[in-house]
């Protein structure tokens, strides 16, 4: 929430969590939570990426589909995860994430 109480996200969120991997020479491991066309928050102990540092992210989706984008870190809470804006999603990977958002409409895990 914004200092003036107002909450500037644009995009409806899914709760989570969901499970994810940011692919690699290891694959790593991530505990996804309120995803939405935008991005996501990976809740994560492990070293988090650097701030406008740009990665591989794959997101498994309620919908039983795989979602593959690439991520920008927009901010870093150390020993607790990092914020995520989708910077580079195909059109078919929208289309998917777009189609679980609105299967979950219905449910306690949607946040406007």
């Amino acid at each position: 929430m914004a200092e003036s109480g107002i909450d500037r996200r644009r995009n409806v969120r899914i709760v989570g969590p969901f499970e994810g991997v940011r692919p690699g020479l290891v694959d790593l491991p991530l505990e996804i939570y309120d995803l939405s066309l935008g991005g996501c928050f990976v809740n994560s102990f492990h070293e988090a990426p650097h701030p406008g540092q740009i990665f591989a992210i794959h997101i498994e989706l309620p919908t039983g589909q795989m979602l593959m984008a690439k991520g920008e870190a927009v901010f870093v809470r150390p020993g607790f995860g990092y914020g995520v804006k989708f910077c580079d999603l195909s059109e078919d990977d929208r289309t998917r994430l777009e189609n679980a958002i609105k299967m979950l409409q219905h449910t306690d895990q949607l946040i406007t």
